[in-house]
């Protein structure tokens, strides 16, 4: 099943998303590396997932093909934002979301809450542990110069699969997106801070917030690549054992995206899933 390049523009800010499928809304959300978007995150998935839903695969503001605005005040506000826009413009009430990586975390914060800004039924959330990604490996994704070859060293850490990890193609991708207009300053724009504000960085002896989701009150299935170096299984675990009801996949032979390097199993992983939600209402 092919699917379709759409475009709306909700309170002032055009998204771009892939349409593809009817059925019960399901919406997909991407990671927030550099030169993430829903066609690299979602094109081996979608005609699979839209046998039975109506797929829309959103790109982020500053990602793909949608406006490159940033919210120095806080850009995942602004991505909340965005999605909300979205679906009240579209008229979707209620959908099943799939979110991988930093928009994994934002379902879960989202749903944690007791009035969710998103209407969801119900989420799969990828590549996600109760702690933050580790720092060596995220830092390596942060680190880079706007280069082709600055952006290789983030492939060791997204993918096990030496098919994808050493994938020229792929690679080459991923900088054509780095390379929209915008897309590039308007991620590196996040790294600035006014003279004599706080970095924000952690310091060793102050613990962060201990996280809670304990009041995960939708239907969610938490999946994890088996060698994901961004998430470590305990991590992985330790939210798992927070979320009421929640049900797991380890998807084999995967690093950080199985939805990519293994999209088959994690399709099948997923419709089953939703269909067992979809059953049980």
């Amino acid at each position: 099943m092919s699917f379709h390049d759409r475009y709306v523009v909700a309170d002032g800010c055009t998204t771009h998303y892939l349409e593809a499928g009817d059925g019960p809304p399901l919406i997909l959300l991407h990671g927030g590396e550099y030169g993430a978007s829903a066609r690299l995150a979602w094109e081996n998935c979608v005609p699979a997932l839209a046998e039975h839903h109506r797929v829309l695969a959103l790109d982020f503001v500053g990602f793909g093909h949608s406006d490159k605005l940033r919210d120095f005040g806080g850009q995942r506000r602004l991505m909340l934002r965005q999605v909300a826009g979205v679906l009240r413009t579209l008229r979707i009430d209620s959908a099943d979301f799939i979110g991988t990586s930093l928009s994994g975390r934002m379902l879960l914060d989202v749903a944690n809450r007791p009035a969710p800004q998103w209407p969801i039924r119900s989420m799969v959330v990828v590549g996600t542990g109760l702690a933050a990604p580790v720092a060596e490996a995220r830092a390596v994704l942060e680190d880079f110069d706007g280069t082709l070859d600055g952006l290789r060293p983030s492939m060791d850490v997204l993918f096990h699969d030496p098919r994808w990890k050493h994938s020229e193609d792929y690679l080459r991708r991923r900088h054509e997106y780095c390379m929209v207009p915008g897309a590039w300053e308007t991620a590196a724009a996040g790294s600035l801070r006014a003279p004599g504000r706080d970095s924000g960085e952690r310091r060793p002896h102050v613990r962060p917030p201990a996280r809670d989701y304990g009041r995960v009150a939708v239907p969610t299935l938490l999946v994890r690549g088996q060698h994901d170096r961004l998430v470590p299984p305990l991590t992985w675990q330790e939210l798992a054992a927070q979320i009421p009801g929640v049900r797991t996949e380890t998807i084999d032979g995967s690093g950080h995206y199985p939805q990519i390097e293994r999209s088959a199993e994690f399709v099948e992983a997923a419709l089953g899933f939703l269909a067992r939600v979809k059953a049980e209402a």
